[in-house]
């Protein structure tokens, strides 16, 4: 199997990168996530075509099998700051180093001399050792985040030390 990462164009398969988000959400966050979040989440939860021209798309063959996304730092908290938005690699394609690769083009991406961050669940314990052995270290205490229908995850801040 070669796997070939290329920056998504507008005229990529969103619809297959939201069904790729609804996918690793399901097998990622069971147990996690209230099980009545995740079954009321649906391909159209994710806009990933908003962020075309911030992300990187992992394929085998002609199927999308990894995404991650980049930008500025949305939280006010972290302004100055750049940000890894989402790294999601499909069940089937993960400890192939596909996610490592991913993460690395997205950084050579950041172009901008500010710090890389990007939160992940506090009780995503397997995400964090990935984090941690791409070079991230935890900053800051886990924190709230509220989520429709009442819910709320507890995430922990990262930040990318060189």
């Amino acid at each position: 199997m070669t796997i070939s990462l290329r920056p998504a164009t507008a005229q990529d398969d969103f619809e297959a990168v939201a069904e790729l988000y609804l996918a690793t959400w399901r097998a990622t966050y069971v147990g996690q996530v209230p099980a009545v979040y995740l079954a009321q989440l649906t391909p159209a939860t994710w806009q990933p075509k908003k962020r075309w021209q911030r992300t990187v798309l992992a394929f085998d063959g002609r199927k999308v099998v990894g995404v991650c996304t980049f930008g500025p730092a949305r939280p006010t908290k972290w302004q100055g700051c750049q940000e890894i938005y989402s790294l999601y690699v499909l069940l089937a394609y993960q400890h192939q180093r596909i996610g490592q690769r991913l993460i690395q083009a997205a950084i050579a991406r950041l172009t901008e001399p500010m710090p890389v961050m990007l939160a992940v669940l506090a009780s995503n314990h397997a995400a964090r050792r990935f984090y941690e052995v791409q070079g991230f270290v935890a900053v800051g205490e886990p924190y709230l985040v509220p989520l429709p229908q009442g819910v709320t995850l507890t995430e922990q801040a990262y930040q990318l030390k060189k």
